[in-house]
């Protein structure tokens, strides 16, 4: 397991590390549990190829006086990848994707990257609980973690499409 490695934006200290599932913060473990029984997929928990975990604080305070803290958790398997958010510990979701599905862009080369200076990937295509297509913001650091999950993504990505 990677050790933690805080990563700071303009606004926001980052840090991702890698874990099991079963190690994932508990409202995000079962909140990706829920979503696996829901559509029938809690076998591809077996065929994990990462899991991980991003903690993103707000250094500045927000209008209210209290800095927000999201934690994200993201899985990936040979053909899913699936992902759970919970934002300030009040509203926990969850989702997935087919591989086949959708497309992986690094969010540092896109023309956002020059309005809000942020670390992670942008996904972008049809998921498992729509018809229409969308697009997610993955946070990850710079560490060796988040670097890691980002190649083996890419590479999932181009390998099962082929």
């Amino acid at each position: 397991m990677d050790a933690f490695k805080e990563f700071e934006m303009a606004d926001n200290v980052r840090v991702t590390r890698e874990c099991a599932v079963k190690d994932l913060d508990k409202a995000l473990g079962a909140a990706i549990q829920a979503h696996l029984a829901e559509y029938q997929m809690a076998e591809i928990e077996s065929s994990t190829l990462m899991c991980c975990e991003t903690v993103s604080t707000q250094k500045k305070k927000s209008v209210f006086g209290g800095s927000e803290k999201a934690i994200q958790a993201v899985l990936l398997t040979k053909k899913m990848l699936v992902w759970a958010e919970k934002i300030s510990g009040k509203t926990t979701s969850a989702g997935s994707a087919k591989l086949d599905q959708i497309d992986m862009r690094d969010y540092e080369s896109t023309a956002m990257f020059d309005v809000i200076s942020d670390s992670g990937v942008n996904i972008t295509g049809r998921y498992t609980d729509s018809k229409q297509t969308g697009q997610l913001f993955i946070a990850l650091d710079d560490g060796p973690a988040g670097k890691k999950f980002r190649e083996l993504l890419r590479e999932a990505i181009k390998s099962f499409k082929e």
